[in-house]
């Protein structure tokens, strides 16, 4: 019998749910640890080119969304997506044989808490600090949750284990090199950077907020960097002190060079500015299930730095929250980082260890 453990993950819907499996996948890779990673997600756009971007190999779904809450001619297509999903989610268990699948959150997680009697060991990892409904439908078919926040709304408190939100290795370096790896020209300038990132979606109203109240007087030595506006290479000057960056899975020499971020408040998002001990002026999507960006937001300010606007709140406090929230300074180097990263992926490692058909070689946390 093989000694490699083979673990399923399940991820889909958005970056929120993605990045934290890539990430994990990617340190177990790194600590050359004896497992076989396959990934599996739906069929939005938007997932595969997350995944393509990332050059991670994956399996789809032929389902686009959850079928419930969905109404007419959409529910019955969601319905017949989702009979055929569950059918090849069967067929894709039984190939790959997997000891343990790990469930991301999201519509693509609802399929698998219903394919429970597989006997295959499942976990559901949820990122958010209010329980989203396909983790509240994996907590009711008893698959054990773990999650991304010591709290988690929706849920028992003796329900779930918190082990973290898994986040991508970010390496630090000269702020010289790292504007010139961005395509910047000529010396960096010596102004305060602010990473602006809007997240999978509701990111574009961020954008057009941060290129408006970057034109206030007391903002001229602030430079914001606008991640993923500009799909061409190299730095794009939008006016004296916006820039558009494109999108990047490695984000090094963005946050080398950040003084502070601007962000939605997706819990992977979050979880990194933590971990790199980055300040931020949280700014949660109106539009999220339940308001949980405004409860990650809550949660962040326990652990990190940095301040919350909503926008319907006036552009003077945002502009008074970036003021306050550049004031503060990152301290972590990289040493401090990849402390904390590991910290946290070797208590999720753990625990799928503990869930698994192989329940063996745990590795020391901090």
């Amino acid at each position: 019998m093989s000694n490699t453990l083979k673990i399923m993950f399940v991820a889909g819907g958005t970056g929120g749910h993605i990045l934290p499996a890539v990430s994990l996948g990617d340190w177990i890779r790194e600590n050359n640890l004896p497992a076989e990673v396959g990934y599996l997600c739906g069929s939005r756009e938007l997932e595969r080119k997350i995944y393509k971007a990332l050059h991670v190999d994956h399996a789809i779904l032929p389902l686009s969304g959850s079928p419930f809450g969905v109404k007419g001619v959409r529910s019955i297509l969601r319905w017949k997506e989702f009979i055929f999903s569950l059918v090849k989610a069967h067929k894709l268990i039984k190939e790959f044989k997997p000891n343990v699948i790990v469930l991301f959150g999201g519509y693509l997680s609802v399929p698998f808490a219903l394919l429970s009697f597989l006997n295959v060991p499942m976990i559901a990892h949820e990122q958010n600090a209010i329980a989203g409904k396909a983790t509240r439908l994996c907590s009711k078919r008893r698959i054990p949750i773990i999650t991304g926040w010591n709290e988690c709304l929706c849920l028992d408190k003796k329900s779930f284990m918190p082990v973290g939100v898994p986040v991508r290795r970010i390496n630090l370096m000269d702020r010289q090199k790292a504007w010139e790896l961005l395509g910047g020209k000529g010396i960096v300038p010596s102004k305060i950077f602010a990473l602006v990132m809007g997240g999978s979606i509701g990111g574009k109203p961020l954008m057009q907020t941060i290129t408006e109240v970057a034109k206030h007087d007391s903002l001229k030595d602030h430079i914001f960097m606008l991640v993923g506006t500009n799909e061409k290479s190299g730095v794009q000057w939008l006016s004296s002190n916006v820039v558009a960056i494109p999108p990047s899975w490695d984000l090094s020499a963005h946050f080398s060079l950040a003084h502070y971020a601007v962000t939605r408040c997706g819990a992977s998002t979050l979880s990194e500015l933590i971990c790199y001990d980055v300040p931020g002026v949280l700014i949660p999507w109106e539009g999220a299930s339940d308001d949980h960006q405004l409860a990650n937001a809550k949660l962040f300010l326990r652990s990190g730095k940095g301040r919350i606007w909503r926008e319907s709140e006036n552009i003077e406090l945002l502009e008074a929250a970036l003021l306050e929230v550049s004031d503060m300074r990152k301290l972590c180097n990289n040493g401090g980082c990849d402390i904390k990263r590991n910290d946290i992926c070797a208590r999720f490692w753990n625990a799928i260890l503990s869930f698994s058909t192989k329940g063996e070689g745990s590795i020391e946390c901090a």
